[in-house]
Parts: structure tokens; C-alpha cells; sequence
């Protein structure tokens, strides 16, 4: 675990929920980003990416970090700036509306990189990569800021590059709660958290 910092990205501009910061988005009276903070193990370093509304996350008791760049060059300018930031050999990086996650996501990725050898593992479930999901080794960061010069923005583009491999957890029951892209999904989520799912 001390090898390890845990990076939450909220540094989106939240467009397909109509612009709001996602991660202060409130849940059942906590925000997203508390949510994830809360469900982490102890031990891990965290540290919070954020483009706007800085001091509400710094209120958090988190360092937060923001993007090399002004101008919202999507998820993976997020992970360059916690790749840059992390002082661990170890990146897990995850969305802050990444609600509910398995238990065991942390040391399930860890085993798969090191038994496989990789710098880049990411959670799948069902054959849907959940890429901001993910753990990365820190070494990544050069060979990130070069791609994204170079226009890249999609992050499974980027995974294919480096030869990142996915991590099966189709078996978590009740499935986990990934990620919220629209109003509906945020009120089925609020549904499913005050029923104990």
C-alpha cells in the first residue's frame, strides 16, 4: 500500500450532466468525490485532480492537483497531472463517480501487473473496459505527455499503446456502480445506495 497513491479525477467538464462539477455533485448527502475518498482502504496516498472549484476540494483534506493545461484535454491530461504529482513508484487511478468499486480492486490490479510484468493494468466487467479504473506505473508519465502533444485524448487508445491489459471483475456482486454520465444514472445510483445495494 505504500507503494501506492490513489489519484480521484474530477477535473471534467461534466457536459453530458449539464456542465456541473461532477465531483461535487451531492448523493444521499455526501458529494461523489467524498464517496470515493471514503470508500478507500487505509494506507494509500490520495490526492484529488480538479480544474474548478479548487478550495472545495482542498476543504477535503486532500492535495489536489490540476491539469498541465488550461483548456480540458479530457481524462488523460487528469492522469498526467496524477502521474506528475504521485511521488510513488504506483498510480491507481479513479473516477470520482466511480460510487461503489469492488473491494478488492486495488490488490487484484497490483497482482495481475506484477505477475504479468506490466506498467498498465484496468478493470473490465461484462467486456466493458472501465479504463479510468486503472493502475499505473509512474514511468508512464513521459511517454503520456508526449502522446497527449500529439492530439491524443481517447484513453483506450493510449492503454493499446502501452500494452495495458484489462482485469476481469464481471464475478463482484452486486455489480459495482463504475461510473454516472447522466441524470438518470445518478438517481439510480441514489436509489441503489439508500437500498444498501
Amino acid at each position: 500500500m505504500e507503494n501506492v497513491t490513489v489519484a480521484i479525477l474530477a477535473g471534467g467538464q461534466g457536459r453530458r450532466l449539464g456542465g456541473v462539477d461532477k465531483g461535487l455533485i451531492p448523493v444521499l448527502g455526501r458529494s461523489l468525490v467524498e464517496r470515493v475518498l471514503q470508500a478507500l482502504p487505509d494506507g494509500p496516498a490520495r490526492l484529488i485532480v480538479a480544474n474548478r472549484n479548487l478550495r472545495a476540494y482542498q476543504a477535503l483534506g486532500v492535495p489536489v492537483a490540476s491539469d498541465p493545461w488550461p483548456d480540458f484535454r479530457g481524462p488523460l491530461a487528469g492522469i498526467l497531472a496524477a502521474l506528475r504529482t504521485a511521488s510513488t513508484p504506483w498510480v491507481l487511478i479513479l473516477p470520482c463517480d466511480a460510487v461503489t468499486l469492488p473491494d478488492d480492486l486495488l490488490p487484484r490490479l497490483m497482482i495481475q501487473a506484477k505477475l504479468q510484468g506490466l506498467r498498465a493494468v484496468y478493470a473490465e466487467a461484462h467486456g466493458q473496459g472501465q479504463y479510468l479504473c486503472c493502475l499505473l506505473n509512474r514511468d508512464l508519465e513521459s511517454g503520456l505527455a508526449e502522446a497527449l502533444e500529439h492530439g491524443e485524448r481517447a484513453p483506450r487508445r493510449w492503454f493499446a499503446t502501452i500494452g495495458a491489459r484489462p482485469v476481469d471483475f464481471s464475478d463482484v456482486q452486486p455489480e459495482p456502480l463504475w461510473s454516472l454520465n447522466n441524470p438518470a444514472e445518478v438517481a439510480d445510483a441514489c436509489a441503489r445506495l439508500s437500498r444498501g445495494d
